[in-house]
């Protein structure tokens, strides 16, 4: 029985990591588009 019990969890367990990977995106990120630079560049060169 424990063995039964194992196999599903572990069945579970990928499947909703394939159905996570092939779902669409759930980002709600706003679009705000290409913010520009405000700020001055740095005159170090960090090598």
């Amino acid at each position: 029985m424990k063995f039964i019990e194992q196999t599903r969890k572990a069945l579970r367990f990928f499947s909703e990591g394939a159905i996570r990977l092939f779902s669409p995106s759930d980002d709600s990120y706003p679009d705000v588009g290409v913010q520009p630079f405000e700020g001055y560049p740095s005159k170090k060169r960090s090598d």
